[in-house]
């Protein structure tokens, strides 16, 4: 396959994540391959247009303007194959039923999912990763590491019922926070509803000691089986890739596949331990540094995208997913 295109299951409109899919193509870029993006409102011209090799449609399936049966079969008109790479699992899988009949290879980034997936489906486990167009440090070599910075915890995303909790559990403890997202409580102090770009991203971790790390529990069609979320979001890898010392709270059984305490994703239990980690990162400032260091050498070498496109190509070569 030396032509792919990677293009989203929602509608443009509809996808707040339109920076995903660029970085999964700069992925296929890496490994030499002619890649490059696109709305999905965009494919069935390009097809005319270009030879295709590979169509990899990401994200959500949950838009119902998208007819993937008629997409999937417009590609193979062209002698396309199609695979899909979903980033919702599990929170979508109850929607899995629009894959059951287009024969085509499906990769989830929830392996919790896979005892679920029809056979039909072949599906297979790939975690989502970081990308080399957002790696700028956040403290370049010879700058000098501040321990007196402007709060302690920093998190991103989202107001989830059990992030706000959460939250609202150590600023009790108080410990002050930075929070951008939406959704979030006007009550809950250092939140910020607003999102951020990956510059406003860099910046917010470096006012701090420790990224917050949290993961989200909703079911937005999830109910049939109520399947666990258990693999680490992209989030992780990204600002694990810029040097941000990072703490695991809340549900990620296999967060230790990708990152030991000593690669920069310590694992907290309570907000004891968070307390007594912040204290070691103010007494021992050359260990948090540390921590920075190590987790983005541990990206670069074994999770950015060119790594999981590398992967994902292998599978298909093999035979382990269908066409």
């Amino acid at each position: 396959m030396k032509r792919i295109v990677v293009s989203s299951g929602t509608t443009d409109a509809h996808n707040t994540n339109h920076r995903l899919r660029k970085r999964i193509s700069h992925g296929f870029q890496e490994l030499g391959l002619a890649s490059w993006c696109c709305g999905v409102e965009q494919i069935p011209s390009l097809l005319q247009r270009e030879p295709i090799d590979l169509l990899l449609i990401t994200g959500s399936i949950a838009d119902p303007a998208v007819n993937l049966h008629w997409l999937v079969e417009r590609a193979r008109q062209h002698h396309c194959r199609v695979a899909f790479w979903l980033h919702d699992d599990p929170y979508e899988f109850d929607l899995h039923w629009r894959l059951e009949d287009l024969g085509c290879a499906v990769f989830t980034n929830e392996p919790n999912c896979l005892p679920y997936y029809p056979q039909s489906c072949r599906s297979q486990a790939l975690a989502l990763a970081a990308s080399p167009l957002d790696d700028r440090p956040l403290h370049p070599a010879g700058d000098r590491l501040e321990v007196d910075l402007e709060v302690d915890l920093a998190f991103c995303g989202v107001a989830f019922p059990q992030r706000v909790a959460t939250l609202r559990q150590l600023r009790a403890a108080g410990f002050s926070l930075a929070c951008w997202g939406e959704g979030w409580p006007d009550d809950l102090d250092g939140c910020v509803n607003a999102r951020l770009g990956p510059a406003g991203l860099r910046q917010l971790y470096k006012r701090c000691l420790f990224v917050l790390n949290l993961g989200r529990e909703l079911a937005i069609a999830n109910r049939r089986h109520q399947i666990s979320a258990s693999m680490p979001g992209p989030r992780t890898f990204e600002a694990a890739l810029v040097g941000a010392a990072q703490l695991y709270l809340g549900q990620s059984p296999k967060i230790g596949r990708y990152y030991t305490p000593e690669q920069g994703v310590i694992p907290a239990g309570s907000v004891e331990e968070v307390g007594a980690l912040l204290e070691r990162a103010r007494r021992e400032p050359a260990w948090h540094r540390q921590l920075g260091a190590a987790a983005a050498r541990h990206t670069r070498s074994r999770h950015l995208y060119r790594h999981r496109c590398h992967d994902l190509l292998a599978a298909l070569h093999s035979g382990g997913a269908s066409a």
